[in-house]
């Protein structure tokens, strides 16, 4: 039963990352359109990111509870719970301003916009991937909670 939580919940993030890569490179490329202000595209990037991994999160979140016939509101909530304000928080510290400055940063010196959103959309994924993991295991061996 560890082996297929530890995987819907990495499936899981990981799904949530495909909504904020169709999100943000969308959202700025869009924006890049209308301005040509590093600060609004990169701004843009984030907003685009928040909406994508959230829907994205929350669709493969529902089919999996409700894949395996078991959909408790209860359970989904409690998960839910201890899960969004330590994601909120870990994108606040880590995803956010990683995938702002990196994206600006290369913006700035013409990389492009898609290509620096997506490359930076990377790099923060992967710290914020390993502290949500991280957050797994120590609520799983502390609290004996499993997300």
């Amino acid at each position: 039963m560890t082996n297929k939580n530890f995987f819907n919940f990495n499936k899981e993030l990981i799904f949530g990352e495909v909504g904020a890569l169709v999100g943000a490179p969308s959202v700025s490329y869009l924006t890049s359109q209308i301005t040509e202000s590093v600060n609004i595209i990169s701004s843009s990037a984030v907003a685009g990111a928040m909406f994508g991994t959230a829907s994205f999160w929350l669709i493969m979140r529902v089919y999996d509870d409700t894949r395996d016939h078991h959909l408790s509101l209860k359970e989904f909530a409690e998960d839910i719970a201890y899960f969004t304000p330590v994601a909120f928080f870990l994108t606040c510290l880590i995803y956010y301003p990683l995938l702002f400055f990196i994206s600006r940063y290369f913006i700035k010196h013409t990389v492009g916009v898609l290509s620096s959103v997506v490359f930076s959309q990377f790099i923060a994924f992967a710290l914020f991937f390993i502290s949500m993991n991280v957050y797994r295991y120590f609520l799983l061996k502390v609290v004996g909670k499993r997300l």
